[in-house]
């Protein structure tokens, strides 16, 4: 059981270089399996096919994708017509073809069981395979199907070489070189004037060509085949493939075992050896220059790679792997850690996996278990209770065996001097002097169950698990006890999330959690049902699982739910360990080393999509490919996406029209990648809800503003009745002069990209000045009191009276047709009255007054009216005789009423007195008529 981490960290997806994701595995040193064959497709696109193993590269070989393909042996070589179509030949008779880049392929009968050698594309539908039996294959359709045809010969048929679509040769063993000149057809068998196996074949012109073979053979043929001449080698190491520079057919390279490589700049007159490593012997299988270039690959023993810029005059190693399959892992830092495998290997690394130093235990045996204290201090474990114990990261290792045939499984250290181990059929002992001596004897622990692991939450408290859903739980350590099984299954591993939280994992996708000090467990169900091979937590919520077939779960809530990680490898990983919060690794077969590393998202492309439209559903995307274990965020202002949220492309229905925009950022656990936006301007269809502003009635010749609501992207088209625009046509305001009287009309059509509106109106009435007024009705001659005057009606015409020279005032209806006026001078005055409404005053109608205390008015004569005396001293009698008058009133005059006396029915004489000096008026009113009698008092 590792050490409790103290940083964080999470998982996901694997390629062989981190440049392109955020959240990343690496392969470390390559796959552990060799590498038969490359092949290039064009510049970009190469296929390297090998020992259970497909790649591909998609940018020139800088980093190289696992293919995810099943099949049983080792493929010897691929074909491929573009980057879509090809075709790979193996073991077995095997035969795979792909129609879609080597995401899937699919297997075709070959009707053979020998080997597969070699395949070469002849035309553009054929392709020809040979075998190790000597059966030539051809198939016509692509590789869909497969026929044999004639060698004569039962040598193994090694390599083939197309000159033309008609012309090809192949070298076998036994010296053997064939030709043919239809394609195929036939085969003739030419005289290469050895018996050695010959491995490589190909041809610089049509007559040029050379052979390549064991022992460092070297042929050469000036005719076509016809003769075939030995050529000096600088090398006796067999060789294996040759190939001729695309830009120049003077260089001729040539790879084969230990890590050699040759090359030719005078068409194989002679030969130089690249420097490969002066410890390297790894055999090197298939070569292949790039298209058009001087750039050639080679590939070979233990996932080896390289590559030469310069025709094979240098290398550079792009690959190289281990062949192991790891079993354990052990990571303190983002840079130092141990790894563990088959036949005792030991590998330590101090730079992250970039390179790993071999520190094997000097015992060939399979390593199981490890444990270090810290970066130099730790231990391994075997079986037959072998243990090592390092304190100098593995330069060297001290036996210190426990008395046991059992396998050691699992470790815990309290200190590097005091540990726990388990190993099989319930195996527990303890050691206080590093390993010196061990105690299993005053342990009781009550299984027979193969123990996996073990560790404590304190010095008292720890537990163990094991195969067969085995948990064994102890308080002090001397005594164990089994806990309830929840689970058949074997557990594997364990880890300790703080001082009461564990987490188990086992075979059919069992995880088992505690939170009670191991005392109790529950389980967590999870929909995968690989078997579980390790379990590394970096605090109490984060944490890994691996498992078989390239599996790896995490969990951020403390195990409670677990996603799936993509790795990029379908190999078993048996170990996770968590170096810092931003950087772990996996191990597992076929020398499996990932390193993961957490970089946040990359800039996103810019957003593609309608920039303008109307209110409708619009398609939005990015050219960003999918990241594994990254999100695409969209977000929209002024719509709704409908679908496409955390894809590359969604679909938006716009609903508010206006300035509005799209937004998209790439977000994981390490943080978030800038925003990408588009601006979206959302046209809506155009409405005849909308009312028009302005004046409904105007007046001839003013000019007056209307307007509607502006939006973007609309037409305004404005049509005026009894008027025009002056200017804002096409605008959403306009500006008219009104020049025809009457009921008039404003009518507006709105347009834009996403329709037409129904015309909204506006009814308008122009007026004039109003006319002028009809006569004035009233008294022209007056007195100094008040009179009515009136004018015909107009409609919605004021009417404003004035009168000269302050001859009197008018007492009411100012504004309407009648007024009330009291003279208030005596002279000839005008009474004018103007007509107005709201285009201004018409002309004015005037009324010669006179206004005449004395002769106002003349007398009304009722003779059986009698006053006397008349002239008099102030007191006069007023004889009514037999009017039936109902008031008198008295005026001075000042025209001022200084007397009013209602008189009772039947009223015959009044008496008045006080009346002032000067001239009165006495009127006698009746209900219909008035009598005016003039007294003069002295």
């Amino acid at each position: 059981m590792k050490m409790q981490k103290i940083v964080g960290l999470f998982f996901l997806g694997m390629l062989v270089s981190t440049q392109l994701f955020s959240q990343t595995w690496a392969r470390m040193q390559s796959w552990g399996l060799d590498l038969e064959a490359i092949i290039w497709v064009d510049e970009n696109v190469g296929y390297s096919v090998g020992e259970n193993l497909i790649i591909k590269t998609a940018d020139g070989g800088t980093t190289w994708q696992e293919l995810q393909v099943s099949y049983e042996g080792k493929l010897l070589d691929v074909a491929f017509w573009d980057e879509s179509t090809g075709v790979a030949v193996g073991e077995n008779g095997l035969i795979l073809k792909t129609q879609n880049a080597g995401n899937s392929w699919a297997s075709i009968p070959s009707g053979i069981t020998q080997s597969l050698k070699n395949v070469e594309i002849a035309s553009e539908n054929k392709i020809l395979a040979i075998s190790e039996g000597g059966q030539i294959l051809v198939s016509n359709n692509k590789g869909e199907t497969w026929a044999q045809q004639t060698s004569g010969t039962t040598q193994s048929l090694n390599n083939l070489s197309f000159v033309n679509t008609d012309t090809a040769y192949i070298a076998g063993d036994q010296g053997v070189i064939l030709r043919t000149y239809n394609g195929g057809s036939q085969w003739s068998t030419l005289n290469s004037g050895l018996s050695s196996n010959l491995n490589g074949i190909a041809f610089s012109t049509s007559l040029l060509g050379y052979a390549v073979g064991d022992a460092g053979i070297i042929l050469k043929t000036l005719d076509g085949g016809e003769n075939w001449l030995p050529q000096t080698s600088p090398v006796t190491t067999d060789l294996k493939k040759v190939a001729i520079s695309p830009l120049d057919n003077r260089i001729v390279a040539i790879v084969g075992d230990s890590a050699t490589a040759l090359r030719s700049t005078n068409s194989g007159a002679t030969f130089g050896k690249a420097n490969l490593g002066t410890t390297n012997i790894r055999n090197v299988k298939g070569l292949h220059f790039k298209p058009a270039s001087n750039l050639v690959y080679a590939v070979g023993q233990d996932g080896y790679m390289i590559s030469s810029t310069n025709a094979g005059s240098s290398y550079t190693q792009r690959l190289a792997g281990i062949r192991n399959d790891f079993s354990g892992i052990d990571f303190k830092t983002d840079r130092v850690g141990h790894i563990i495998g088959q036949q005792g290997a030991v590998y330590v690394t101090s730079n992250g996996a970039t390179t790993v130093v071999s520190r094997p235990i000097n015992e060939p045996l399979d390593l199981v278990g490890l444990d270090y204290w810290n970066n130099s201090f730790g231990y391994v474990g075997s079986n037959a209770g072998k243990i090592f114990r390092t304190s100098n990261s593995g330069s060297t290792w001290v036996p210190v065996p426990a008395q046991t045939a059992e396998t050691i499984t699992g470790f815990y250290l309290f200190a590097p001097s005091v540990l726990y181990v388990t190993g099989t059929n319930g195996y527990i002992a303890r050691s206080f002097d590093s390993g010196g001596t061990w105690d299993a004897a005053g342990i009781q622990t009550n299984t027979t169950e193969n123990l996996r692991d073990v560790t404590y939450f304190d010095y008292q408290v720890g537990f163990a698990m094991g195969d067969n859903g085995q948990i064994s739980w102890t308080n002090g350590g001397n005594t164990w006890e089994n806990l309830p099984k929840l689970t058949s299954e074997n557990l594997n591993a364990l880890s300790k999330l703080d001082s009461s939280t564990a987490i188990i994992v086992g075979d059919a996708g069992v995880i088992l959690k505690s939170e009670d000090m191991a005392k109790t467990w529950r389980k967590i169900d999870v929909p995968y049902t690989e078997n579980f091979t390790s379990v590394d937590f970096w605090d109490n919520y984060l944490g890994f699982i691996s498992g078989e077939n390239g599996l790896i779960l995490q969990t951020k809530d403390g195990g409670e739910s677990w996603i799936q990680i993509p790795t990029g490898t379908g190999r078993n990983l048996s170990g996770v360990s968590v170096g810092t919060p931003t950087v772990a690794f996996a191990v597992g077969d076929d020398g499996t080393i990932l390193r993961y590393e957490c970089i946040q998202p990359t800039d996103l492309s810019e957003i593609i999509g309608e920039g303008q439209l109307c209110q409708t559903i619009g398609q939005y995307a990015i050219t960003d490919a999918a990241i594994p274990g990254a999100q695409l965020v969209w977000r929209v202002d002024g719509g709704e996406i409908i679908s496409g949220q955390g894809t590359s492309e969604i679909e938006v229905l716009w609903n508010t029209p206006g300035r509005n925009g799209v937004f998209v950022s790439m977000e994981n656990f390490c943080g978030n990648g800038s925003t990408s936006s588009l601006e979206v301007i959302v046209s809506a269809s155009p409405t005849s809800t909308i009312q028009i502003s302005g004046n409904g009635s105007v007046c001839m010749e003013d000019v007056e503003l209307y307007s509607v609501p502006n939006q973007s992207g609309i037409t305004y088209t404005w049509e005026i009745n009894g008027g025009e625009i002056t200017q804002g046509q096409g605008t959403s305001q306009i500006h008219v002069k009104w020049n025809t009287s009457g009921s008039q009309r404003i009518a507006l059509i709105q347009e834009n990209q996403c329709g037409k509106a129904d015309p909204v109106e506006k009814p308008i009435s122009v007026n004039m000045p109003p006319d002028q007024p009809g006569e004035i009705q009233g008294e022209i001659q007056t007195g100094l009191w008040q009179v009515e005057y009136s004018v015909p009606i107009q409609e919605s015409v004021n009417f404003k009276w004035s009168i000269s020279n302050e001859g009197g005032s008018i007492l009411q209806g100012q504004g309407t047709e009648k007024v009330t006026v009291l003279w208030e001078k005596e002279g000839d005055f005008q009474l004018s009255v103007t007509p107005e409404n709201e285009c201004n005053n018409g002309v004015a109608r005037i009324l010669n007054v006179n206004v005449n205390v004395i002769t106002a008015l003349p007398e009304k004569e009722d003779l059986n009216v009698n006053i006397f005396p008349n002239p008099s001293s102030g007191a006069i009698k007023v004889q009514l005789g037999a009017g039936n008058y109902k008031s008198i009133q008295v005026i001075n005059a000042f025209g001022h009423i200084i007397q009013s006396i209602d008189l009772a029915n039947g009223t015959k004489e009044i008496t008045l007195e006080n009346l002032p000096r000067g001239m009165n008026l006495i009127q006698l009113h009746t209900e219909s008529s008035v009598v005016i009698r003039k007294v003069i008092v002295n």
